[in-house]
């Protein structure tokens, strides 16, 4: 079970002081595009394993912002899946969160930020284009819940830098190409540790195996609805043993 990070800080959590529609979802009217251009320029410089990792830490700036103002089970069940799906998409099970069952500026704001990051992990490695325009809504969305921008303005260029440190995208070799997306886990490229986007550590990039055993060895896919069952990826021909780590290979 994940619990609140550290460098998830707010003030005045409980103020709902902006602006909500629930028949308006676009990103055109979550304000200027402007905060989410340094997201997508590192985007493009980092592995695709560290991009999708950079999509739920925006999501858990939202989920967490509204941690104890709902009874939902749905959101923190859900970033259990999506670190897994960091492992290998294919744990995140297909799934459609019903829109007229999230209304209001607690619950809509969560089914947006839960339905695009979705999109991201399901199609984002074969289709880049899904997670850059998940990456671009997320930043905005996360922006425009907080009660202030102050401390998540401050923590999100100091991670791009360190993302762009410690994952920079390497050329793509020809020769390790997977030509028919058989196998999307290995050309994500290194672990990623939810603790990277955590700035008071010291990271070098080598903890990502421990935290993905962690999760993988935790996750409670028999309660989870977001996570697929064993037996489902077997069947699917799933590379191992499922919610394992050690068999995995990564280019």
């Amino acid at each position: 079970m994940l619990h609140t990070p550290p460098w998830v800080r707010f003030h005045d959590a409980g103020r709902l002081t902006f602006r909500w529609e629930d028949a308006v979802l676009s990103a055109h009217h979550l304000g200027s595009d402007a905060a989410s251009q340094p997201v997508l320029r590192t985007a493009q410089r980092i592995e695709p394993r560290a991009r999708l990792a950079l999509a739920i830490a925006l999501t858990e700036w939202i989920v967490w912002r509204f941690d104890g103002l709902h009874t939902r089970t749905e959101p923190g069940a859900f970033l259990e899946a999506a670190w897994c799906a960091t492992a290998d998409p294919r744990y995140l099970r297909s799934f459609e969160l019903l829109r007229a069952d999230w209304r209001g500026p607690v619950e809509g704001p969560l089914w947006c930020a839960l339905t695009h990051l979705g999109h991201a992990l399901s199609r984002g490695v074969d289709f880049p284009r899904h997670l850059f325009d998940a990456l671009s809504y997320l930043t905005r969305l996360a922006l425009h819940v907080q009660p202030t921008t102050g401390p998540m303005m401050a923590w999100l260029p100091l991670v791009l830098d360190r993302l762009a440190l410690v994952y920079p995208a390497g050329p793509e070799d020809p020769l390790e190409a997977d030509l028919f997306a058989r196998d999307a886990a290995a050309r994500l490229g290194r672990w990623v540790p939810r603790e990277v986007f955590d700035l008071a550590i010291p990271f070098d990039g080598n903890t990502g195996r421990a935290f993905l055993e962690s999760v993988l060895s935790t996750a409670r896919w028999e309660e989870n609805a977001f996570l697929r069952r064993p037996e489902e990826l077997r069947t699917a021909h799933f590379p191992g043993k499922p919610y394992e780590l050690a068999r995995l290979t990564v280019r």
